[in-house]
């Protein structure tokens, strides 16, 4: 009898479980075919662990009431994940794609940007948003940016505006063609920057090989938003507090810092191969290099990450 009885709460939570799962992915759903939901999804659906940690909670728990609440919570939120990963996805195919199956009209052209240096410029700020691709930055220029992108003609949307001493430039990929018949797909961009003024840089890709040589820059911040992709960056020794943030999926970075700087790198990630050269452990996510107090310029690096490999290296 006693036996019967486990099986039989067992059963219910399992129903309140799979219940409230299905009400709120189909409650979700119907709502957004009649109207729209605005939420920052790709945050929401971060939320997908705790779904997890509650289910383990709930096999802790013996009051039968509670694991039914438990089991509940646990449902809604991992409605709420499921449904945050699809609005996702959907809004980045219905805003960033287009699927043509005839690939008769794909012609792979070069295509330059560029902005020319005014003298009154202290500071510049360069936004990117490229999907997937190549991109690198090498080399410097005599203008604000020169940019040369190889893809499809006139791809991205090119924009500058000034505010006192400060400039913003903004290059943001178009909608994105992939043809399916034949033909290949292509996005490289090569960008060369001015080395007089303090740069921060904004960088949001996804699938992406990404190559930034900034040794020849004064950088006052770096933020890279990425998904699977590969990163190089290499800093210079040329401004006194560079900050470099990155937010990556499954990716493979290597960070190259020079010695004459001090470093320090914090971390919030989960399984991780970390290699950080000639760097002491302080505690739980906290790595310096033995010169951090003494020396003047000093280069600051967050990084949070999924499955990934990071290595930084001094030179």
């Amino acid at each position: 009898m006693q036996e019967n009885n486990i099986r039989a709460n067992k059963m219910k939570t399992s129903h309140i479980f799979w219940g409230t799962l299905f009400i709120t992915v189909g409650l979700l759903v119907l709502i957004n075919n009649f109207t729209s939901i605005f939420m920052d999804w790709s945050i929401i659906w971060k939320l997908w662990p705790l779904a997890v940690i509650l289910l383990g909670v709930s096999l802790l728990v013996k009051h039968k009431a509670g694991k039914g609440l438990i089991a509940a919570v646990a449902a809604l939120v991992l409605g709420l994940a499921i449904f945050a990963t699809t609005k996702s996805a959907s809004d980045i195919v219905n805003n960033d794609f287009e699927i043509v199956v005839d690939d008769s009209d794909v012609h792979f052209d070069t295509t330059e940007y560029n902005e020319d240096f005014d003298s009154h410029i202290n500071y510049a700020i360069l936004h990117f948003d490229g999907g997937a691709g190549s991109f690198n930055i090498k080399d410097t220029t005599s203008k604000l940016v020169y940019i040369k992108t190889e893809g499809r003609k006139n791809n991205y949307a090119f924009s500058r505006y000034d505010s006192d001493s400060t400039t913003n430039v903004k290059l943001k990929m178009k909608k994105t063609r992939w043809h399916i018949g034949g033909g290949n797909y292509k996005n490289r961009v090569d960008i060369s920057l001015n080395p007089m003024p303090v740069w921060n840089l904004d960088f949001d890709a996804g699938a992406a090989d990404i190559n930034l040589d900034l040794t020849e820059y004064k950088i006052s911040n770096v933020s890279v938003d990425m998904g699977a992709a590969s990163l190089d960056i290499r800093f210079g020794n040329l401004y006194k507090d560079s900050h470099l943030e990155i937010d990556a999926g499954a990716s493979d970075m290597n960070i190259y810092i020079p010695k004459e700087s001090g470093c320090e790198i914090r971390t919030d990630v989960a399984l991780t191969s970390k290699n950080f050269d000639e760097f002491n452990k302080i505690n739980s996510g906290l790595y310096r290099t033995s010169n951090f107090e003494d020396t003047e310029n000093k280069i600051f690096i967050e990084v949070e990450s999924g499955v990934s490999s990071i290595s930084v290296k001094r030179y």
